[in-house]
């Protein structure tokens, strides 16, 4: 038991450094990325903001594509050569942009850094379902918290080196840490007994009279297993579609109120005091799904404070008036992904929890690339005021999704449970009869 302990701790902090690594070579670049694209050579507001937009959202974008992929992988020859996999990744698509001298290269990288990287899903998917069922919530909260952490501290680094040249050394120093890392989990991770146990006990679904069928079982579908996918997966696109559609359009709204002097220094800080709130909400919300375990409701309440936050940020309000709603933002974000995936990992069949995870990952990742994409269009047909209402409307639907969700869920449980009763008491039942036929039953009433 102590040797579990410590194999589960030294997983949590590898995952935990890997995820930081990853999103901070991730999110270093995104408030800078106009400014690195310039430097390329690239003259004009319009190409310069179009060539920008793109390189944010392509990591996005590769990753759809991807991570279900990688999660069927995952599921079978392990967890852990995802995570060394995806800092493999990491490393190489760190290197293809520090030489990059075009922005059609620098899009190459962040297409790689999307398709072959993926450090945090793969890493939630280790947590999701490696963690004990009483603690998962709790082990998907810390997971979590280093995604913010990365998403704190790369851009303040970024946006510090931006200007000196050290830009593309600190992307080496992450691409050689990646590297290393890679090595180290490679090394110190260890797949949980418990999971492999459930995993290679796990019944193949058969189809009598069918041989090819019982040598080849159909895959499971998420919407078989997990309740409520569908409309989960439409309320996780929409809910990360409103976050992250806010991102191109927040600074033009904060240069309306604060100045176009001082608009970039009141953005970088309302954006680190987001990630912070996010950072420190993570270990809350992960232990709220550990006693509740109802992380639907969860995601239904985090979607609606998202979507007050973001909509109340449409108020011509001067920037310290924006900050508790910026920390509201962050706070409620912070429960989105992990109740997502601590539902999915919960109701996924065994030996298929990172294929799961990795599908509604996808989803997340279409709402997040989406925002972006198209809150550019939308500026030029609406006032920014309207575009920041429209994607705290998005946030309200998720919301609203998921509440319908969650209301269907306890029928539903208390159905399965008794239809489940019955069958077992019934077979138990007839089992016991048969091996003692000698036996005269007993009228009990």
């Amino acid at each position: 038991m102590m040797r579990s302990a410590s194999a589960d701790r030294r997983n949590l902090r590898l995952l935990w450094v890997g995820q930081f690594i990853n999103t901070a070579g991730l999110m270093m670049l995104v408030p800078i990325m106009p400014f690195y694209v310039h430097g390329m050579g690239i003259d004009g507001v319009a190409e310069v903001q179009t060539w920008a937009g793109v390189a944010i959202a392509a990591p996005a974008l590769s990753l759809i594509v991807a991570t279900p992929l990688w999660g069927r992988l995952g599921d079978r020859i392990g967890r852990k050569w995802m995570v060394v996999r995806a800092l493999a990744g990491l490393a190489a698509a760190m290197v293809v942009m520090v030489s990059a001298t075009s922005p059609m290269l620098l899009l190459a990288g962040r297409l790689l850094q999307g398709g072959l990287g993926g450090v945090v899903e793969a890493a939630a998917a280790f947590a999701g379902a490696s963690g004990p069922t009483g603690k998962r919530g709790s082990t998907l909260g810390k997971s979590f918290s280093a995604t913010a952490a990365g998403a704190l501290v790369g851009p303040l680094a970024g946006g510090a080196l931006v200007g000196t040249g050290g830009l593309r050394e600190l992307m080496l120093a992450i691409a050689a840490l990646a590297v290393i890392l890679g090595v180290a989990c490679a090394v110190g991770l260890r797949e949980p007994s418990s999971t492999t146990t459930k995993e290679a006990d796990a019944p193949r679904p058969r189809r009598p009279g069918s041989p090819r069928h019982a040598l080849h079982p159909p895959k499971p579908r998420l919407r078989d297993h997990v309740p409520g996918a569908i409309p989960l997966a439409i309320a996780a696109i929409a809910a990360y579609f409103g976050v992250y559609g806010l991102i191109p359009v927040f600074a033009e709204h904060v240069s309306a109120t604060a100045g176009v002097a001082s608009a970039g220094m009141w953005v970088g800080v309302l954006q680190s005091l987001t990630w912070g709130a996010t950072l420190l909400a993570s270990f809350w919300w992960g232990r709220r799904n550990d006693r509740d375990q109802r992380p639907v409701p969860t995601f239904a309440l985090a979607a609606g404070g998202c979507a007050i936050g973001i909509a109340a940020q449409a108020l011509p309000l001067d920037p310290v008036a924006l900050i508790p709603l910026r920390l509201l933002q962050g706070f409620c974000f912070a429960a989105l992904a992990q109740s997502l995936f601590h539902h999915v990992s919960t109701s996924a069949p065994a030996g298929h929890t990172s294929g799961a995870v990795g599908s509604a990952n996808s989803f997340l990742l279409i709402g997040q690339s989406a925002g972006p994409l198209l809150a550019g269009p939308l500026i030029a047909l609406l006032p920014v005021p309207a575009v920041i209402t429209l994607m705290g409307i998005a946030c309200g639907v998720g919301a609203l999704l998921a509440l319908a969700v969650a209301r269907s869920q306890p029928a539903t449980q208390r159905d399965d449970f008794t239809v489940e009763f019955d069958l077992d008491a019934t077979i138990e039942f007839d089992a016991r009869t048969i091996r003692e036929p000698g036996r005269r039953l007993v009228d009990q009433r």
